[in-house]
């Protein structure tokens, strides 16, 4: 009986170990499917304020595009936001597009009021109510930021918070 019992838990460690190792092999795999497709502005749709579908890929393709994901209750959100808000001139040259996963529209306007992002004229505030922004982005951190240049083609990324004075220095090239 002692003899069983050592071989069916040296067994269930194997299968644990073997499952384990499966499991980091297939998220690596992932992660760098993700990674490659993210060299490249995805075609994926968010939902404006008022409901309709837009597709992050279809703005002006001679501007750089800027995509931020945030939350309104998140503090370093909000502090980029104050500094978009501040420097609202500088963004002209791109496509300014912040992506939240926050459902609440008021919430989401309360924010954008209180940050004066409704000044910046090229900014679009989209909702992400069916979590896609990990699959096409491969992150839920917020803040986060993906700069795209009129190649499509990924220039930088921030995950948390920084300063806009390197956002704005990445976009002034165009």
């Amino acid at each position: 009986m002692k003899s069983f019992l050592k071989y069916f838990i040296v067994v269930v460690l194997l299968a644990f170990g073997i499952w384990l190792g499966m499991s980091n092999w297939n998220s690596r795999k992932v992660k760098k499917e993700i990674g490659n497709q993210i060299q490249t502005l995805q075609h994926c749709s968010f939902e404006s304020l008022c409901g309709k579908e837009i597709c992050i890929d279809e703005y002006n393709p001679a501007k750089p595009t800027v995509i931020i994901y945030f939350h309104p209750e998140c503090e370093h959100c909000q502090y980029e936001a104050s500094e978009i808000g501040k420097s609202s001139d500088q963004f002209e040259k791109a496509n300014m597009i912040l992506v939240t996963s926050d459902d609440s529209t008021l919430r989401i306007e309360a924010f954008a009021m209180k940050y004066h992002l409704w000044e910046v004229d090229n900014l679009t505030i989209l909702i992400d109510r069916k979590r896609h922004f990990i699959n096409y982005f491969g992150t839920t951190v917020v803040p986060s930021i993906f700069i795209y240049g009129p190649d499509r083609k990924l220039l930088k990324i921030w995950k948390g918070e920084v300063q806009m004075k390197a956002v704005i220095s990445t976009i002034s090239f165009f």
